[in-house]
């Protein structure tokens, strides 16, 4: 399955539009908090401290405020188009396979064509009670 540059678009339309419909957003500027990639990912074969996960495999990320009751979790995974790196089509890819646990969103890396080799910034955005705000939770490359 290919996703087209429209379809891509329009999943990360949707995380804006939570983010900017939300009742339950106030209007405040709230700081990314700090997460981190927690499991699954392996580090990289190469020595680096960056981890390495497959499409398709598991990848969990610890960010607080993830378990609350009534939060919208969103993990976005957005290509970094490094240096050496080929163009995929698409700046970012919607992580839709998730489950909650304590402090962690698990995700499946998206089966995306043209994915593998590129190095993603993971975030996670939640929309709580307290608003909407994201968690950094590091880089990865996906292998």
């Amino acid at each position: 399955m290919r996703l087209s540059f429209v379809e891509c678009l329009a999943g990360i339309t949707v995380i804006g539009a939570v983010a900017v419909a939300s009742p339950a957003m106030s209007h405040e500027l709230m700081l990314p908090l700090s997460g981190k990639i927690t499991t699954y990912a392996t580090p990289n074969e190469t020595g680096g401290h960056l981890p390495t996960v497959a499409r398709g495999q598991p990848l969990g990320v610890a960010c607080a405020d993830v378990n609350e009751v009534g939060a919208v979790v969103q993990v976005v995974l957005q290509v970094t188009h490094a240096i050496g790196e080929s163009e995929t089509g698409y700046d970012a890819v919607l992580a839709t396979e998730q489950k909650i646990t304590d402090d962690e969103v698990h995700v499946r890396v998206p089966s995306v064509p043209g994915l593998s080799q590129h190095t993603v910034n993971v975030k996670v955005f939640v929309t709580d009670s307290k608003g909407t705000h994201s968690c950094d939770g590091g880089r990865v490359r996906i292998v």
